[in-house]
């Protein structure tokens, strides 16, 4: 199962869905490197809902990222997306903050 998540420039990051289980899921991502699956996954681990979550990269220079969810309660899928937008957020909080510094 393939998703597509559009990135600040427009331009569509692919997302490749490996396991879809009650409480397990398991992404790939597709063009990126493992920075975006290290910060989702350092979000998601703060997520008293999580059991765990982990990513990794099978080659440093020729692998995608696979980021690995386990949930103790709740859609693993909504957790995601809830560490998605929190992440947004705090970018946004460090732009507003970085602009107003930068801009003295």
């Amino acid at each position: 199962m393939q998703d597509q998540e559009e990135d600040e420039k427009g331009e569509l990051m692919e997302i490749n869905i490996l396991v879809k289980e009650k409480n397990v899921l398991e992404l790939e991502l597709v063009g990126v490197d493992q920075s975006l699956a290290q910060i989702i996954s350092e979000k998601l681990n703060t997520n008293k809902d999580v059991e765990f979550a982990s990513f990794k990269v099978e080659h440093p220079t020729q692998a995608e990222p696979k980021l690995y969810i386990r949930t103790k309660s709740g859609d693993p899928s909504k957790l995601v997306l809830e560490a998605i937008a929190e992440v947004k957020k705090d970018i946004g909080d460090f732009r507003k903050q970085f602009t107003d510094i930068s801009s003295e």
